[in-house]
C-alpha cells in the first residue's frame, strides 16, 4: 500500500518529497524514514471507526481472507 500522492489532503497531511514516477515511489534523500506528519492538519479530520468485514471461524481466526 502507498499514499495517494498528489491530492491536496495527502500533501497537507504528509509534506514530503516522495513522488510517483512510472509506477515507482521515489523517496527523499533526507535522513531517517523521510516521513513527515502534520498533526495540526490531521486534527481537522474527524475519526470515524469502521468495520472491516472478514470471515471468521468460531474461534475468531480469520478465514478465506
Amino acid at each position: 500500500e502507498y499514499l495517494v500522492l498528489g491530492t491536496s489532503e495527502c500533501n497537507a497531511l504528509f509534506p514530503s518529497e516522495h513522488r510517483m514516477e512510472n509506477g515507482l515511489m521515489h523517496v527523499s534523500e533526507a535522513p531517517g524514514l523521510g516521513v513527515d506528519f502534520d498533526e495540526d492538519e490531521a486534527g481537522r479530520y474527524d475519526y470515524t471507526p469502521g468495520s472491516h468485514p472478514v470471515v471468521r471461524l468460531e474461534d475468531g481466526t480469520m478465514w478465506n481472507y
